[in-house]
């Protein structure tokens, strides 16, 4: 009996060693989602190119989008976190992508209306901040849905 329980022990120990190890493995590096603010935050500055030559304001954005992924993918590890999206990681991911979207919106909007200078700026400085610091959050959530145990 009581090499039945210490078998029991030791399998349960090594499931949840591999759980906390799934999780770990799961998460994005910090790096990806600065990279992900800061393509939010060039469409929160798009505002600003409106006096541009058309030119100008279909080129920009795409070129500075393609650094911005060039420099965060420098050196990036060739693995890829493939995550199946269930019901409540997909309601997150809308439900950021909804927040994003409407700081980001409603910034246009004020700036195009009241021609307010620094809302644009003030919402890529809010976009960023939202991505970097909740991503992760949303990363460790998913990472824990993923990992978890299906009983």
């Amino acid at each position: 009996m009581e090499t039945d329980a210490a078998g029991a022990r030791a399998a349960l120990d090594a499931v949840e060693a591999t759980k906390k190890l799934n999780a770990e493995r799961l998460r994005r590096p910090k790096r990806y989602w600065i990279m992900f603010g800061l393509f939010l935050a060039v469409f929160a500055l798009l505002p600003y190119t409106t006096n541009w030559p058309a030119l100008f304001q279909l080129a920009v954005p795409p070129v500075l989008l393609i650094l911005i992924a060039v420099v965060a993918a420098w050196k990036q590890p060739t693995a890829v976190r493939k995550i199946k999206l269930s019901g409540r990681m997909t309601i997150q991911l809308v439900g950021f992508a909804i927040l994003a979207g409407v700081v980001v919106g409603l910034s246009r909007a004020v700036y195009t209306e009241q021609g307010w200078w620094w809302v644009p700026l003030m919402a890529a400085v809010v976009a960023f901040t939202l991505v970097t610091t909740m991503g992760p959050l949303i990363d460790r959530s998913w990472a824990r849905q993923v990992s978890r145990i299906e009983k």
